[in-house]
């Protein structure tokens, strides 16, 4: 099992390091960390970040897309102001533009000598994020994504292994093991998998109050999948207990009809206080990475800065008794 933390290519992540190589090299070295997932691999370069370090790539997440895959104008609009920040949001105005996209990303992956690429299954429209009053099923997602995925590796020479993450918007849960079983099947490239995200597993219940109550879900959700569970490679590690802020901004919400601008960062900071990506503290979780014992455990975390970064791996490396001493 590799220990490994995300990292992106954008600047307030590389400002943490100082844009120093030797200085990402160190910070790893220090916390054991064996490799990096590499978010935004388009804006990679070399003499910042070693290859070496690189084990997998986070592809990009368009959050709201089956109205852009559907061709769906009006839906469109309800998220954006115009045409021209439709196109200029996904690269172009047809399928084939987002397509094209992500084969780019895949072949940006396979140059970095990447193990793996993460591939979100969710959409969901602005106003959604608040309200939860969805209008796309998760079968609806998942049939997209099946016909998405299958046309940018129907003709793409590549061997890198495809792994799926699951959100708690609608698409991919891991809560349905019908719809589970039915996508994987589905997806015609061979070397696929899941990176489970134990936060976002967490976000599809908001009956959980606490940790050990997440916990547990998690545990039950998982050994629910049977065979299924032989498909998670990875695990993105992180806790969010976030369901009575969720409860709060749905009853808010449903009392106004406010448009969501994609473009304003109120959004972005509404999803990570539903996201929590923090460190679990409760050492029951180890239980739950020893029954997948997955092949990557990436600990997904946001923080403010390195000294957090370096304070949440401490906790979670204490919680996993991952280095635990053995005393003859």
């Amino acid at each position: 099992m590799l220990k490994i933390i995300n990292l992106s290519t954008y600047k307030f992540d590389m400002d943490r390091y100082e844009n120093n190589s030797e200085n990402i090299n160190k910070f790893l070295k220090d916390h054991k960390v064996d490799a990096i997932e590499l978010l935004a691999p388009l804006g990679y370069q070399e003499e910042l970040i070693s290859k070496d370090i690189i084990k997998g790539v986070h592809l990009k997440h368009y959050p709201m897309w089956l109205d852009f895959w559907n061709g769906n104008k009006d839906g469109l609009l309800d998220d954006f102001n115009s045409v021209e920040d439709v196109i200029n949001f996904y690269g172009g105005n047809s399928k084939k533009d987002i397509i094209d996209h992500y084969k780019k990303e895949i072949k940006a992956a396979e140059s970095l000598n990447a193990e793996y690429a993460v591939f979100h299954v969710s959409h969901v429209k602005l106003k959604h994020c608040y309200s939860y009053d969805f209008t796309y099923t998760d079968k609806n997602v998942i049939d997209s994504t099946i016909e998405l995925v299958n046309e940018i590796f129907k003709d793409l020479d590549t061997n890198i292994t495809i792994l799926f993450e699951n959100l708690w918007w609608p698409g991919l849960r891991m809560v349905d093991c019908d719809l589970v079983k039915y996508f994987i099947e589905n997806i015609e490239y061979e070397n696929k998998g899941f990176m489970l995200d134990t936060g976002h597993l967490l976000n599809t219940n908001l009956n959980i109050n606490t940790e050990e109550e997440g916990i547990d879900f998690l545990i039950d959700t998982i050994n629910n999948l049977g065979e299924l569970k032989k498909y998670i490679k990875g695990i993105h590690l992180s806790k969010s207990i976030s369901s009575k802020y969720v409860k709060e901004q749905i009853s808010k919400f449903s009392n106004t009809g406010k448009k969501i601008d994609v473009f304003n960062e109120e959004v972005y900071f509404h999803v990570a206080k539903i996201d929590e990506h923090k460190p679990f503290t409760n050492k029951k979780i180890k239980d739950l990475v020893d029954m997948i014992n997955p092949k990557y455990l990436v600990y997904e975390f946001i923080t403010t800065s390195l000294e957090e970064l370096s304070k949440y791996i401490n906790i979670q490396d204490n919680t996993l008794e991952l280095y635990k001493k053995v005393f003859i």
